[in-house]
């Protein structure tokens, strides 16, 4: 690979970021500086011309709750509860009608800001027009709402209030008379709630009074019916006797179980004396005490005497009346139980048949009463709403005369003391800051849009080619061609080309070069001739070969002649000894393009031009073939394997990337050497930061010499016009 110009900065890929941004906008400094005092002086125009705007404002508290001057909650309380409260507040503060009364309030009809003055016929007919039916005045209330604003502070119950007026003392009039009348509007609000929640009240307390009497009169006439005097009374008594019976009659039935399962046991007992019943009787108690000292005596007897012993006889006739006398004795105890059991069982039957009479007559007196309960319920109830109306009606008269607001003015709006815009200072300081945005903007843009190489950076990065040399723009076409003997920018960019084309070929041949472009007017002519004029200053043998049959200009720089030339060799009209010609003041030979054919393209086929350049190579070290550009024609590409490299002239700012890119493809499919790129005509003066940061000060300052201005009509010149208008 040959080395180039781009060698060096391959390198520095890191500080080519900032750089990169720095430039863009230094490139486009007349653009840039042009849309900053643009937009900064219109910025001035305007603060320093605009009518000065003053704003005061009120601060008023909306509480969520009326507070409390009674015990009992005002009718026509607002529902706090709800989230669009203060939504509904701010649009209350907001409404036509409130902003009506104001304008009404403080006559600005009248005001020069909202059409005034008017006179007095026109104020009472917009008075007197019905909401929405005046154009004066509804144009007066979107004059005010659009000076209005309502901004509620975050985080509080707070809300601001702001008039804007071109008078100091209007605005803070109007922020302080709309919040007056709001809270008025507020309190107004709730006093015709509570004036019409009273007259309903006041009709449904009628209405009530009415029910209530026919609702006793229905009731008395019940009692008449059916005779009932004193019902709660008698159904306390009957309540109570069902109580006392039914307990009376458990008592009773519990006794008489008892009682009955006792005579049952002692009935069915084998042996009725040794009953508990029986033992517990004191006769028996004392009989069977007799009856054992009897058996006591009778046994002492018997072990004295026989047992016939008239002694024993009557002993043992005492025993066996004692045991017929314990027998009787425990026979009369059983029927004593018997007795109670029986008794026990009466009184159970009689409490029980009191129960079931006393449940009749409550359910007789049941049955009476239920008319009478239903008419007592709806006399009661009615009674109750009545009392119940008759405490709000009290409450809503009192809440008529109560003057008690949940709105407040917390601060009232003072006049400002200054305007809040124009602010001169703020407002030129923004458009300054805007001017400079927009300028670096719009050069990004433009820079975005422009896809042009401008820079070697731009052929490293966008082409991926090597840079040969930078040949800077000379403004003076007299100085467009190097002359022997004078240092220049000029000549020292194509010493640098001499140099990277030297290093492709170390080896010393004759070498066959092609110089092409992608669209006409890059400079590639130019190239061509001084190229072979640097080639040739070392004292080697160099032609120059005018291959753009269609547009000759060699013979024009080096002021030879035209013809006989390459198409007359090609035809045979003219041999090479009397075509070729060495220009006057230089050491080059120069083939000019001959007689003008009627189709070059056809006239240079590639075995043709094939045999034509290898005569032409034994003669010459170097071989410059100035050709078409690749873009509109063919014969680059003929000529373009033929020769042992290709270099691309590219013009800086003219033609765009994609068409480059399309050019160096071309030449790469042909199969020949694409030797690099020369960027010629390079704005050194425009992109100084950009060379200066590359190059040094080398360009314009090395030399002393100061540049020229072209001559008018030159080619030169017309190509700077064309790139100008570009």
């Amino acid at each position: 690979m040959s080395p180039s110009a781009s060698s060096g900065y391959e390198g520095e890929p890191q500080e080519a970021h900032l750089w990169e941004y720095i430039y863009v906008v230094l490139r486009r400094r007349r653009l840039v500086l042009a849309v900053f005092l643009g937009v900064a002086a219109l910025a001035t125009f305007r603060s320093l011309l605009t009518r000065p705007v003053y704003e005061a404002s009120a601060q008023i508290l909306i509480e969520r709750d009326t507070p409390s001057v009674l015990t009992f909650k005002e009718v026509a309380q607002v529902d706090a509860a709800r989230d669009d409260y203060y939504q509904t507040q701010y649009k209350l503060l907001q409404s036509r009608a409130l902003v009506r009364r104001v304008i009404e309030s403080m006559s600005l009809l009248q005001d020069p800001e909202f059409g005034g003055p008017r006179s007095a016929e026109e104020i009472e007919a917009v008075k007197a027009a019905s909401p929405g039916a005046s154009a004066v005045m509804e144009r007066a209330i979107d004059e005010f709402l659009g000076k209005l604003k309502v901004v509620p502070i975050k985080s509080s119950r707070l809300v601001m209030v702001s008039y804007e007026s071109f008078r100091p003392e209007m605005a803070a009039a109007a922020a302080n008379g709309l919040s007056k009348l709001y809270i008025e509007q507020t309190l107004e609000f709730r006093y015709q709630t509570s004036s019409e929640a009273a007259q309903w009240l006041g009709q449904q307390i009628e209405e009530q009074k009415g029910k209530v009497e026919q609702a006793e009169r229905a009731l008395q006439q019940v009692k008449e019916q059916e005779g009932i005097v004193n019902i709660e009374e008698r159904r306390t008594l009957l309540d109570q006797k069902l109580k006392e019976l039914g307990t009376s009659l458990t008592t009773l039935r519990t006794e008489r179980l008892e009682r009955e399962a006792l005579y049952n046991q002692m009935r069915g007992a084998a042996n009725p004396e040794e009953l508990p019943e029986v033992m517990r009787s004191p006769l028996v108690q004392s009989l069977r005490i007799e009856l054992a000292g009897l058996e006591r005596q009778q046994a002492q007897l018997l072990e004295r005497y026989m047992d016939q012993h008239p002694e024993v006889v009557k002993v043992r006739n005492q025993i066996q009346e004692t045991r017929k006398k314990i027998a009787a004795e425990s026979q009369r105890v059983i029927r004593a139980a018997e007795n109670d059991y029986k008794a026990y069982a009466a009184q159970e039957a009689s409490v029980a048949s009191a129960l079931e009479a006393a449940k009749a007559e409550a359910l007789d007196l049941s049955r009476r009463s239920v008319q009478y309960d239903t008419a007592k319920r709806e006399a009661e109830a009615g009674k109750e709403v009545l009392n119940s109306l008759l405490s709000r009606h009290k409450q809503t008269d009192v809440a008529q005369e109560l003057k008690n607001s949940n709105i407040r003015i917390v601060d009232p709006a003072s006049v400002p003391r200054g305007p809040v815009r124009p602010r001169t200072t703020r407002d030129i300081l923004y458009g300054v800051f805007l001017g400079l945005a927009l300028g670096i903007g719009l050069a990004f843009f433009l820079d975005y849009l422009d896809n042009t190489i401008k820079t070697p950076e731009d052929v490293r990065k966008q082409l991926a080619a090597p840079l040969l040399a930078v040949i800077p723009e000379i403004a003076n076409p007299a100085e467009v061609i190097i002359k022997s003997g004078v240092e220049s920018p000029l000549a020292d960019g194509y010493r640098l080309l001499r140099t990277s084309l030297s290093y492709s070929w170390p080896e010393a041949a004759s070498r066959i070069l092609l110089v092409t472009s992608t669209s006409a007017g890059e400079g590639k002519t130019v190239t061509s001739v001084n190229l072979a004029l640097i080639l040739a200053s070392l004292g080697g043998r160099v032609l120059l070969v005018d291959c753009d049959l269609r547009r000759p200009q060699s013979h024009v720089l080096l002021r030879g002649r035209k013809s006989p030339g390459v198409s007359d060799l090609l035809v045979g009209q003219a041999r090479p000894s009397e075509a070729i010609q060495r220009p006057a003041g230089t050491t080059l030979s120069l083939l000019a393009s001959g007689t003008r054919a009627p189709s070059p393209a056809d006239l240079m086929t590639l075995q043709t031009m094939r045999d034509f350049l290898d005569g032409l190579r034994g003669f010459y070290d170097w071989i410059v073939l100035d050709t078409p550009p690749v873009g509109p024609v063919a014969e680059a590409l003929i000529l373009a394997p033929l020769t042992d490299g290709v270099v691309v002239v590219v013009g800086a700012e003219m033609v765009p990337r994609n068409g480059l890119r399309q050019t160096l493809e071309r030449v790469r499919e042909t199969g020949t050497r694409l030797l690099g790129v020369v960027l010629n005509r390079a704005q050194v003066e425009k992109h100084s930061y950009y060379y200066g940061r590359y190059y040094g000060h080398y360009y314009g300052h090395y030399y002393s010499s100061a540049p020229s201005r072209p001559v008018a009509g030159s080619k030169v010149a017309r190509i700077g016009d064309k790139r100008s208008a570009r």
